[in-house]
């Protein structure tokens, strides 16, 4: 399977003629990931996870894709695609299951993290996929993460291969995510969810949850726009 990060949560799993998009948002190079996506998923509604245009076009341009997403994520993008194409948007919920040429996916979570009191908190869920024995983890706006209690723990096996590690959001600290990954400890962590840093907040983040670390035997992979993982490997591609 191989990874491709295409900025802040939006990511592309690779497998055989498999092309699964999660989150192309506003934040992202949505438009380079859709353009040989077979599916997406989509975590939760907020613009920077889910860009409705862009995810539309692309729906009207390839009539064989399909989405998935909780209620309200799903009936954002069905709003704005013809009576036929909206049936090609299907609404997820935590504890389904999905396989998606031959790429098994896992939902889980519930709600997306608590920003304040006073925000009302929307559906987020998470989806955990699996080929041929390897496992990535994307927990959209949330710290929710295999192992935890539900129905994730099955298809992750031993170890995890790949956490998708949110890193900066009006929700997170990162000491949330440093105690998160710890516990977990995957084979990979590579960090997401990093569109509002500076490049001086990047680096301090790749400090303490690289070099830095105090804790956990994962490897610490951050990837640029663009680049690219092999999992369970380690090569990166520009």
């Amino acid at each position: 399977m191989r990874l491709v990060h295409h900025g802040h949560s939006c990511v592309t799993l690779h497998h055989g003629h498999a092309a699964v998009v999660v989150d192309p948002g506003t934040l992202s190079d949505a438009g380079a990931a859709l353009r040989d996506a077979t599916a997406v998923l989509v975590t939760h509604q907020h613009p920077d996870h889910v860009d409705v245009a862009v995810l539309t076009d692309a729906l009207r341009a390839r009539p064989v894709l399909e989405v998935w997403a909780p209620h309200d994520a799903a009936a954002a993008v069905r709003r704005a695609l013809p009576g036929d194409d909206a049936g090609r948007v299907h609404v997820v919920v935590p504890g389904d299951g999905l396989t998606l040429d031959g790429v098994e996916v896992l939902v889980g979570g519930g709600e997306h993290a608590v920003v304040h009191r006073d925000v009302p908190r929307v559906a987020n869920v998470t989806y955990l996929l699996r080929a041929d024995g390897t496992t990535v983890h994307h927990p959209g706006d949330s710290l929710d993460v295999p192992g935890a209690p539900g129905v994730l723990d099955p298809l992750v096996g031993a170890r995890l291969d790949v956490l998708l590690a949110p890193v900066a959001a009006p929700w997170l600290k990162l000491a949330e995510t440093i105690d998160v990954v710890r516990a977990v400890d995957p084979r990979v962590v590579v960090p997401v969810h990093d569109a509002v840093l500076s490049a001086a907040g990047r680096g301090l983040v790749d400090r303490l949850l690289g070099e830095a670390r105090t804790g956990g035997t994962y490897d610490y992979r951050p990837l640029r726009p663009g680049e690219s993982l092999d999992v369970p490997g380690t090569r990166r591609d520009g």
